[in-house]
């Protein structure tokens, strides 16, 4: 994990990036996603994701450098899921 807000799990070249179930339940539930690009280069530190939620309007950055090379674009409300995650980075 990055932080409380978010964890990363690395599979084989790509970097997945997801929501904690912490950050979840500080949230509330999530009413708008604004998710990078595909394609898109960031670097760790960078703001990368806003969601918007019941409790709260909250950026995140980057925890790893790398390219967009997947976002999870599904209804928002899926993103409430323990397990959830938000983009692939591509290292």
């Amino acid at each position: 994990m990055t932080d409380k807000n978010l964890w990363i799990k690395e599979e084989d070249d790509l970097i997945v990036v997801g929501l904690t179930v912490s950050a979840q339940d500080d949230l509330g539930k999530i009413s708008f996603a604004s998710f990078p690009k595909v394609g898109q280069k960031v670097s760790q530190g960078d703001e990368i994701i806003e969601l918007e939620a019941e409790k709260a309007v909250v950026e995140y950055e980057s925890p790893v450098s790398g390219k967009i090379v997947e976002i999870n674009n599904q209804d928002v409300t899926l993103l409430d899921e323990p397990k959830a995650w938000l983009y692939k980075v591509k290292k």
